[in-house]
């Protein structure tokens, strides 16, 4: 906030944001559109080939990428942040040394770190005899979200059992509240209450148009089907060679499984997903024409459904399975 607003005053000649996550799309989209008229330059850069491309399929990839682009973000995937030092040109405030397929000094006014993933701080943990997870990282809690007797952690520090999901740790406002909520209230009334709460994670897109919400567990190295609605027949959409998501849903599974979602403008389906995973849906057929267990599992109302069906990283078989005939899904 305290950058954008610098924004508006036209201070800064350039930012960098770094982090291809959610969190770095939303604040490089936000910053971009902000000093639009301003002169000013957003440089987005991330480890990975393509934004979001450790969470969703290629072709959401490649899509939010181009509409990144296309907001005038300059985007820099390959791009690792080596080291940060004072600038010597006056006219910014720090050079960054940064490595892509070779290494290169970028100067700028100001940098925004927005990673969506980060480890806990579990060296008092350490020191204090409690049990580490070694695989998802955090303190082990059990169901009631306790490490010991009267010890009790919560929000992103904690690693929990799942009824459905198994042993997961969160990093988000809404399973911080939750957690929080449940060890406080069984610490205080010394009950045994456990955590049943699904959490989310949301991201609101802003100029992007992208409201997501993000349920359970989700990586492109999963199997994953997307549903979607598109606005593909604008002649500027057309010149770009890709879609406009209009709302859509990506499922990803384990094992045929659900085990997490993400909703591309249809938020009000939220608890729906939630109960949909907490039932542990399993797809037993796969045709030519698709997952039809999936497509009907829940009511979206979707007009001429565009499907795709895609294995880890991949950009997946796309099919419309209206043939071209008004259909609702």
């Amino acid at each position: 906030e305290r950058v954008a607003c610098l924004v508006l005053l036209c201070l800064p000649r350039r930012i960098v944001v770094v982090g291809g996550g959610f969190l770095g799309c939303e604040v490089a989209t936000k910053l971009a559109s902000a000093g639009k008229d301003k002169s000013v330059e957003v440089v987005h850069a991330y480890v990975e080939p393509g934004a979001l491309y450790r969470y969703v399929p290629v072709y959401f990839s490649d899509y939010v990428t181009e509409r990144l682009r296309g907001f005038g973000v300059q985007e820099r995937p390959y791009t690792m942040v080596l080291s940060m030092h004072e600038a010597v040109d006056r006219q910014h405030n720090l050079q960054l040394v940064m490595q892509g397929f070779e290494k290169t000094a970028l100067d700028c006014c100001h940098v925004v770190f927005a990673p969506t993933h980060l480890e806990g701080n579990v060296e008092l943990a350490k020191r204090s005899g409690l049990e580490i997870d070694t695989t998802c990282g955090g303190v082990m809690v059990n169901s009631e979200m306790a490490a010991r007797t009267d010890v009790y952690v919560a929000g992103d520090t904690a690693s929990y059992p799942d009824r459905v999901l198994g042993r997961r740790r969160m990093q988000s406002f809404d399973h911080s509240f939750y957690s929080g909520l449940l060890a406080g209230s069984n610490m205080a009334l010394s009950a045994r209450k456990p955590y049943q709460h699904l959490p989310v994670i949301t991201s609101a897109g802003g100029p992007l148009d992208l409201d997501i919400v993000v349920l359970g567990d989700i990586d492109s190295n999963m199997e994953m089907y997307s549903i979607a609605q598109m606005e593909g027949h604008s002649e500027a959409v057309a010149q770009q060679h890709w879609e406009k998501w209009e709302k859509g849903i990506v499922y990803y599974l384990r094992d045929r499984r659900v085990v997490g979602a993400m909703l591309i403008n249809v938020t009000d389906r939220t608890d729906d997903v939630r109960r949909l995973i907490r039932s542990g849906l399993k797809y037993r057929h796969r045709t030519e024409q698709g997952i039809p267990e999936l497509e009907e599992a829940i009511t979206l109302g979707f007009v001429n459904p565009t499907c795709r069906h895609s294995s880890a990283k991949g950009v997946g078989l796309m099919r419309n399975p209206s043939g071209g005939n008004e259909k609702k899904s």
